[in-house]
């Protein structure tokens, strides 16, 4: 089998973990019946809360690190096939065990669980991305939410935007052009977002506009950067400082929601630039783990309210440990394997030609 190509042990795998656990902590929260809240959002005078930071954070690095991989893609077949696998297989397994899980909790005075339409719409609707689906009537009815997995929903909008940058592929070898088309296009995100939010919220296509042109900026402020040496940016230390102290700045100003989309992607992967002790043990002996962990927590903390309606505290622990058990094994046993298979699937191509 291909090996996996080596990668850098910088803090950009210790982020995703850290951004995946702050979307359990919020979770903890909301699911458990107490609000939408957090340490964070009592600390930021209710602007942020720790699944904000976390989600944004996984978009500005997935900018940044999936940008680079179109950009060293000799060809969108390529691209694609290294984008499916690391998308697909982890998203298929974890549909398929919450479906046996909720299975054995499935009330027995409503049509047979095979027979119920939503059971299968549940399974292919979120496995299609564009179609998703979070309820089976009967299942976690009687929760705060009944959701079976909430965090499905941005999905979508990750694969979306692995689709979208390919309008730069042709470009990319003219970095002046990409440098100012990937601008521009930030730009009118930027003032959809914050001009023309209710014509977002109101307007509906194939995808939910509203939280694309939220989640947009994010992660084509992380392409952008990616576009430049990194390592060589000059003041980059002071950037860093004045974009901190601007952010805390602009939250106790009653701004933050605005001055985040400029400060909080540089910041994100100017620590993930880094390296730390930390960073290699989880290089060396962890691997990347986030996305499976991204996963199964939600169905994991619904299922332990379901069967223990634990205090928030005990929630959080027990689904902390339980989810990145089970992220930790989705990367050694399904995505570390599936992202192997690239070579196997090019070679293919190229027998076929």
């Amino acid at each position: 089998m291909a090996q996996l190509p080596v990668r850098q042990a910088n803090n950009f795998d210790l982020l995703r973990i850290l951004f995946a656990w702050f979307v359990i902590v919020s979770h903890s929260y909301v699911l458990n019946g107490d609000g939408a809240t957090d340490p964070l959002f009592e600390l930021t005078n209710n602007t942020f809360l720790l699944s904000f930071i976390g989600v944004k954070g996984f978009f500005i690095i997935s900018g940044y690190l999936i940008f680079k991989s179109m950009m060293a893609s000799t060809s969108i077949f390529e691209y694609m096939v290294k984008r499916v696998l690391r998308i697909f297989p982890a998203l298929a397994v974890v549909l398929l065990v919450t479906l046996v899980a909720v299975y054995f909790i499935y009330p027995s005075n409503l049509v047979p669980f095979f027979k119920n339409k939503e059971v299968y719409a549940y399974f292919l609707g979120n496995l299609i991305l564009f179609k998703p689906h979070f309820f089976i009537q009967g299942i976690f009815s009687g929760l705060p939410s009944s959701a079976i997995n909430g965090s499905l929903w941005t999905i979508e909008f990750e694969f979306f935007f692995y689709l979208f940058i390919l309008i730069f592929f042709f470009i990319r070898s003219q970095k002046k052009l990409l440098l100012i088309s990937l601008s521009g296009v930030i730009a009118v995100f930027l003032v959809v977002r914050l001009f023309f939010y209710d014509w977002t919220v109101q307007t509906h296509f194939f995808i939910p506009l509203e939280p694309l042109f939220d989640l947009g900026p994010y992660f084509l402020m992380g392409s952008l950067l990616s576009c430049f040496d990194f390592d060589a940016v000059p003041f980059k230390n002071t950037i860093a400082a004045v974009s901190l102290v601007a952010l805390i700045a602009a939250i106790y100003i009653g701004v933050g929601h605005t001055v985040v989309y400029a400060t909080l992607p540089f910041l994100v992967i100017y620590v993930g630039k880094q390296t730390s002790r930390a960073a290699s043990f989880v290089h060396q002996r962890i691997g990347d783990p986030s996305y499976g962990i991204y996963l199964y927590a939600f169905p994991l903390q619904q299922l332990i309210i379901y069967w223990f309606r634990p205090s928030t505290l005990m929630l959080f622990v027990a689904s902390t440990i339980g989810a990145f058990i089970f992220g930790y094994l989705s990367w050694i046993l399904i995505e570390k394997k599936a992202l192997a298979l690239k070579q196997y699937f090019l070679q293919r191509r190229q027998s076929v030609k």
